[in-house]
């Protein structure tokens, strides 16, 4: 009889476990669906048995995620995860590449329902200025002319957040989603600074073999120089940080903001297994909630 009663108890306690574990959302990046981070829902629901995982696919995914602009792909996502009942009490969200943006931009524009931990993996937070691999100084220049045509903003989603240090206020005038979502006008939006500091953890990381994003630390919010193609400046020595635009001067001093490397390739991440350690370390503990 005791036995039995002590099956019971763990029973419970394992059921009440799971229900109060918080749900998790994945957004996937650009050029890929939701397909791409199939093996990652797998590592979290072997991790935590149980648990919702919600992994999102915009419109078709891989043509959708490049020819969408990024307001729309926003309201996708947002119109998704408004729309499931398992979400309404607030749940914990990765974004992977380009999807880092969506899910950050999602904090700061909705949170309705609420994110409690944010993890970033692998994005482009301060922006995007080289060519994925190639990543030529000349060709970068010369492209850096495009993306801030009229046409290309509104038609391919890389140009909304490609950032050229030496066309800052080209960048500025133009770029119709990074510029906004990292609070760069000369006037704040204090929606997405109360937003953000909202969260329990902001999560950041970037891999040291990155060669999509560029500059790879760009992961970190860390981003080039002024007039620069090679200076890396650290968020910490940026007006973002010490003007605290996005709140993440809050975020750190509270304890609240976490820096991450890996060694993956970008693609790896959410896929590979020898990326899975990673996974384990530095995003499992911020989803056991």
């Amino acid at each position: 009889m005791r036995i039995l009663s002590t099956l019971i108890l763990l029973i419970a306690l394992a059921i009440a476990f799971v229900s109060a574990t918080r749900p998790v959302v994945l957004m996937h990046g650009f050029s890929t669906g939701k397909e791409s981070m199939e093996p990652l829902k797998s590592w979290i629901e072997e991790a935590i048995p149980g648990i919702y995982v919600l992994n999102v696919e915009i419109g078709n995914g891989a043509f959708d995620s490049i020819f969408t602009t990024m307001d729309s792909q926003l309201e996708e996502l947002a119109q998704v995860v408004q729309s499931d009942p398992k979400l309404v009490d607030g749940f914990n969200l990765i974004g992977f590449s380009q999807g880092t943006l969506l899910t950050r931009a999602y904090v700061q524009r909705y949170n309705n329902p609420p994110v409690y931990n944010l993890i970033s993996w692998n994005g482009p937070q301060a922006g995007q200025f080289g060519t994925p691999v190639v990543n030529i100084p000349w060709v970068d220049k010369v492209l850096g002319t495009i993306p801030y045509q009229k046409t290309i903003q509104k038609k391919l989603s890389v140009a909304e957040y490609w950032k050229d240090p030496h066309k800052i206020d080209k960048y500025l005038e133009r770029s119709l989603f990074l510029a906004d979502i990292n609070n760069e006008y000369q006037v704040k939006n204090t929606t997405y600074k109360d937003n953000l500091t909202k969260l329990n953890s902001l999560v950041l990381t970037y891999s040291t073999n990155d060669k999509t994003i560029v500059p790879k630390e760009s992961g970190w919010f860390s981003f080039y120089a002024d007039g620069s193609g090679t200076e890396i400046v650290p968020l910490q020595q940026q007006p973002q940080y010490t003007e605290d635009w996005l709140g993440l001067r809050t975020l750190d001093e509270s304890n609240r903001l976490f820096f991450y490397t890996t060694t993956c390739t970008h693609r790896d991440h959410p896929i590979e297994d020898y990326c899975k350690p990673y996974f384990t370390n530095f995003t499992l503990p911020y989803l056991q909630n």
